[in-house]
C-alpha cells in the first residue's frame, strides 16, 4: 500500500441500496480501507461484507441518521487524514482516489476535491458543480470562479469551483476541525451545498479535477422496491433543506419569501394532479409537506417507512 492511499478511507453510506453497493465496493482498489455506514439496520450484511473484504468496517446503525450524520459519525471512526465520501450508486473508475490524492500536494488550500461526475456514462453541466447563488456579505466569487462559472463539457484542466455535490468528495479532515463537521440538523440535501460555503467562507477551495471520474446512476442508491417511498422522502426533505438553508446563509424574509412560494404552488399541483395523475400530486404534496415543516423551524423528522 503506498503511503498516500494509507492517508484516505473511502466512507459508503447506505440504506437498502441492494447489489449497488457491491458493485460499487469492487471498484474501489484493495489498498483503501472503507468503511460503511448502514441505515436501514441490515445487520446480516455485516458479516457478509466484512467477511467477503478484508479492507472493510461495515457500521450498522440503530436508526436512520441521515447523510450529514452518517458522515458526522465516520469523521470519529476514521483515522486518516482524508475522507473519501460517495454513496452505493456510484462506479469509481481506475485511479480515481489516487489522482485526487496526488493533487493534494499541489493544491495545499483545498477542503474538497471532486472527480469530474458522469451520469451513466455521459457528461451532464449539471450535477459536477454548483453556484452558490446567494446574497451573503461574507461570500463573494473570485474572480478565477467567475471565469468557470459554467462549461457544457469535462474540464481540460482542473479548476476552482463554489460548490460541488456530495456525489463524491475527498475531504481534509484537519479543515473540517475548522468549520465545525458537517450540519447535524441537516437530514438529507443542502447538506454539500452548506459544508462548500462554509469552507469557503474559511478561504479554502473547492477543486474539480479532471483526470479523476465516477460514473453516477442518480437517484438509484437504494433498492428499486423502496422507490416510491424514498422518491416521497427525497422530496420531503429537498424542500425542508433548502428552505433551512436559505434561513442560515441569506435572510429569514428570504427563506421564508421561498418557502411560502414553494408550499403554495406545491400545493395547487398537489390538487391539480390529484384526479388524473396520482404519482405527480404525490411529488407534490411532499413538497409542500416539507416546506410547511421547514417554514415553521420543525426539524426535519420525516423518515422512509422502510421495514426489513
Amino acid at each position: 500500500m503506498s503511503e498516500e492511499n494509507k492517508n484516505c478511507t473511502v466512507v459508503i453510506t447506505t440504506f437498502f441500496s441492494g447489489e449497488k453497493l457491491e458493485t460499487c465496493i469492487k471498484n474501489i482498489p484493495e489498498t483503501f480501507k472503507i468503511l460503511i455506514i448502514d441505515n436501514g439496520g441490515e445487520k446480516d450484511k455485516k458479516k457478509y461484507f466484512e467477511k467477503k473484504f478484508d479492507n472493510l468496517s461495515y457500521y450498522v446503525s440503530n436508526e436512520n441518521l441521515g447523510v450529514p450524520k452518517s458522515y458526522s459519525l465516520a469523521n470519529k471512526l476514521v483515522k486518516t487524514k482524508y475522507m473519501f465520501n460517495t454513496q452505493p450508486d456510484v462506479i469509481i473508475k481506475k485511479n480515481c482516489i489516487e489522482n485526487l490524492l496526488k493533487k493534494t500536494k499541489l493544491y495545499p488550500n483545498f477542503a474538497i476535491m471532486s472527480p469530474t461526475i458522469f451520469h451513466n456514462k455521459s457528461y451532464l453541466v449539471e450535477g459536477d458543480y454548483k453556484v452558490l447563488k446567494i446574497q451573503n456579505k461574507k461570500y463573494k466569487e473570485t474572480k478565477k470562479q467567475e471565469c468557470h462559472r459554467a462549461y457544457k463539457k469535462p474540464p481540460e484542466g482542473d479548476i476552482s469551483v463554489d460548490g460541488v455535490t456530495g456525489t463524491a468528495m475527498l475531504i481534509d479532515r484537519e479543515k473540517l476541525k475548522l468549520i465545525d463537521d458537517w450540519d447535524k440538523n441537516i437530514f438529507n440535501y443542502f447538506e454539500d451545498m452548506d459544508l462548500c460555503l462554509r469552507f469557503r467562507l474559511k478561504g479554502f477551495e473547492i477543486i474539480k479535477i479532471c483526470d479523476a471520474e465516477v460514473d453516477h446512476d442518480a437517484f438509484a442508491s437504494h433498492d428499486g422496491i423502496h422507490l416510491k417511498e424514498m422518491d416521497f422522502s427525497r422530496n420531503w426533505h429537498y424542500s425542508w433543506s433548502r428552505i433551512y438553508f436559505l434561513k442560515k446563509h441569506t435572510s429569514q424574509s428570504q427563506a421564508l419569501l421561498y418557502g411560502f412560494s414553494l408550499m403554495i404552488s406545491s400545493s395547487l399541483k398537489f390538487l391539480f394532479y390529484f384526479a388524473f395523475k396520482r404519482s405527480k400530486s404525490i411529488t407534490h404534496f411532499a413538497k409542500a409537506y416539507g416546506a410547511f415543516f421547514s417554514i415553521l423551524n420543525l426539524k426535519p423528522n420525516y423518515r422512509p417507512k422502510i421495514k426489513l
